[in-house]
């Protein structure tokens, strides 16, 4: 029980809250105010509002599916990676003798470096999903803005699971193009509708804590399915791609935990209290064109790395995957701090510190005298791994109308994997066959141009807000 006030400061904050009490509750009469327990008495709210702080109730349950759903996004990378090697020796006399395969190493003999056996495999396995991402993620955002997220969710998750273990039947290289495609377009619906979620669920504070969350999700689950990658790719190429099931085990509780109405209805109407434009043109290309250039220049790893560090180390199919899986790690640990960041610098000097902390790594790999060293490089580079996807996610909702925010987090969704769509061939020129320090040593000095850059426009944007 309340004692009595004994000064008069809360004696006159009560006859103010009072009198807006009373005020609201007359506005009520003539009106459709919710009333709203507050504490010395009843508030009334408008219904929107009420409405809005029920959607954002999401379970614990709801919770863990947007997080292992964010996880398995992330699998098309980490567990074919470590198998490409092996890969490209099965395939080696497929490459020659079947049609669709000659037609695309001729398709792609105009791009840098040597359309090699090599340089297809790492097209159909890691580009082409990133393409077919670039071309799928605007459209199912606005499926997301306008059907809801759920069944978008869902359907992506079943789809997921089906073509991604298609890749264990492949015969061709037309088969595994096909499989490769399609688990593109699902990991699209994935991204998009887990990232919208946040956005419409969670506002300030609590949604960058959440994406924090979602990335470190993002980054865990690639250190578990690097290892697992690697570690399955020891048995057969064959066997990594049965690592995709695991979306059936997630597919049951998106089925249970999530409700179609609460993200698809605050999606799809437009708040008066919105003052945000649909798509801000010129603040959403600044942060499309960082998405690109952070996720490119990360996914030079997957890239790149297995193939270094057997030429330099004669690192096993594990060790490739633990080289990768420690990046990882460093990055999963970083993410769950990115709200710290966020209450003291401003997005711009946070893609600086991504940056930095990325050129520092590569430098080391690129100078590592044995596999240990690179993999401190590794760690090094993970700080930058794990602030890169919170940061754009953060940004571009940041900044698009509520309304359109599955079209927007899809458009950054382009953005990020036309950066990875990107790297493999970007990244061609730079590998000397005589020298495979050199391509870390080539993108240490690009990443610490990028970080210059990026210091000095940090300093012209306004620092930030804090939030609670």
């Amino acid at each position: 029980m309340r004692s009595a006030p004994t000064s008069g400061a809360e004696l006159t904050t009560m006859h103010r809250y009072g009198t807006l009490c009373n005020r609201l509750h007359d506005q009520a009469k003539h009106s459709s105010l919710m009333p709203v327990a507050g504490p010395y008495g009843n508030l009334a709210m408008p219904p929107e509002f009420a409405e809005n702080d029920a959607n954002r109730a999401l379970s614990t349950h709801g919770l863990f599916v947007i997080l292992a759903s964010t996880a398995l996004a992330l699998l098309a990378t980490p567990l074919a990676s470590p198998a490409m090697p092996e890969i490209a020796k099965v395939f080696a006399e497929n490459a020659q003798s079947e049609p669709f395969a000659s037609a695309i190493l001729t398709a792609i003999s105009v791009l840098p470096g040597d359309a090699n056996v090599m340089f297809l495999v790492k097209f159909i396995l890691l580009s082409i999903p990133a393409l077919f991402i670039i071309l799928g993620a605007p459209i199912v955002g606005w499926l997301s803005d306008n059907l809801g997220r759920k069944s978008l969710l869902n359907w992506s998750l079943l789809v997921f699971g089906i073509s991604g273990t298609s890749g264990y039947f492949a015969d061709s290289f037309f088969f595994m193009f096909v499989g490769r495609a399609i688990l593109g377009l699902s990991i699209a619906g994935i991204k998009t509708a887990t990232v919208a979620m946040v956005g419409d669920y969670y506002e300030g504070a609590a949604r960058n804590r959440v994406i924090g969350w979602q990335g470190s999700a993002m980054k865990f689950g690639g250190v578990i399915f690097m290892l697992l990658g690697g570690y399955l790719a020891n048995f057969s190429w064959q066997t990594p791609f049965l690592g995709y099931l695991l979306a059936f085990v997630v597919l049951p509780s998106g089925l249970i935990a999530l409700a179609e109405s609460l993200p698809g209805t605050r999606a799809s109407r437009a708040k008066q209290s919105d003052h945000l434009p649909a798509i801000p043109i010129g603040s959403a290309t600044y942060v499309f064109i960082s998405a690109f250039l952070a996720s490119g220049l990360f996914f030079i790893t997957p890239v790149q790395l297995p193939f270094y560090l057997r030429n330099a180390f004669a690192a096993t199919p594990f060790e490739m995957g633990a080289a990768i899986a420690l990046g990882n790690t460093v990055g999963a640990l970083t993410s769950l701090t990115y709200y710290r960041f966020k209450r003291r610098l401003n997005f711009v000097a946070i893609y600086a510190c991504i940056f930095l902390s990325m050129a520092l790594g590569y430098f080391v790999v690129a100078v590592a005298p044995s596999y240990a060293v690179a993999l401190l490089g590794m760690g090094v580079a993970g700080i930058g791994f794990g602030l890169y996807v919170p940061n754009h996610s953060s940004w571009i909702l940041s900044i698009v109308s509520a309304k359109r925010r599955g079209f927007g987090v899809g458009l950054v969704t382009t953005a990020m994997f036309l950066g990875q769509f990107s790297a493999p061939i970007l990244v061609q020129p730079f590998i000397d066959p005589t020298n495979p320090n050199a391509v870390w040593t080539s993108m240490s000095i690009a990443l610490f141009v990028l970080f210059v850059l990026y210091a000095g426009l940090s300093r012209l944007m306004p620092k930030p807000i804090v939030e609670v």
